[in-house]
């Protein structure tokens, strides 16, 4: 396999992109000059520098200012409710909801969706880090968590997602320690939540049951 078909190989990883896309990545890209191409190139190189993955909501921030840091921003900070805890897929989702200005909570990052049929969902969800999470959070006395909120994409895989989750929680956390709670449907049918709009959070959080 020559470079250019490794790159396009590469670029098909990425979410939402079909062949033609990646093929037209590639030819993007050796259409540039030599300075876009370095430049490209070091900067995909610095990210596995400038970058870490939060050790508790698992979000990936950038640390370049403090490389021993272990906590993203939302997780340090102490103005945050630290009772509600928002399960979402990634971290486009932390960003779209921050952006509403609405929701003073934590995250957790799941990582994926879960799909029909799955025979080890731990392989594709962070479901052991949550079970963690939640167990070591509740031992906070009047910190602890109280209610987690499922806001995850309003499609067939995103309702196999909860009703996993809250089958797991439920045995392994206990019912009766936690409330849970979904989004209200004020999202439209298969709408990602890194598309959402401040109005329409709104609408879903305040009437999510």
């Amino acid at each position: 396999m020559n470079p250019t078909e490794k790159l396009q190989e590469l670029f098909l990883k990425f979410p939402g992109i079909g062949p033609k896309q990646a093929a037209r990545f590639v030819y993007f890209l050796l259409r540039q000059n030599e300075g876009y191409k370095i430049d490209l190139a070091k900067n995909i190189e610095m990210l596995k520098d400038s970058s870490h993955v939060c050790e508790s909501c698992l979000r990936i921030f950038s640390k370049s200012k403090n490389k021993e840091k272990k906590l993203c921003s939302i997780c340090e900070d102490e103005s945050r409710d630290e009772k509600s805890l928002m399960i979402v897929v990634k971290e486009l989702d932390i960003d779209a909801i921050e952006k509403t200005g609405f929701y003073n909570g934590k995250y957790f990052v799941l990582g994926s969706v879960l799909p029909f049929l799955t025979e080890k969902p731990t392989e594709i969800l962070n479901i052991r880090e949550l079970v963690n999470l939640i167990h070591t959070n509740l031992q906070n006395g009047e910190k602890s968590i109280s209610e987690v909120v499922f806001a995850l994409p309003a499609t067939d895989e995103g309702e196999n997602t909860i009703n996993y989750l809250k089958k797991t929680l439920s045995q392994v956390v206990g019912i009766e320690n936690l409330k849970m709670s979904t989004l209200a449907r004020g999202l439209s049918t298969g709408l990602d939540i890194e598309y959402v709009d401040k109005n329409t959070f709104k609408e879903a959080f305040n009437h999510r049951e």
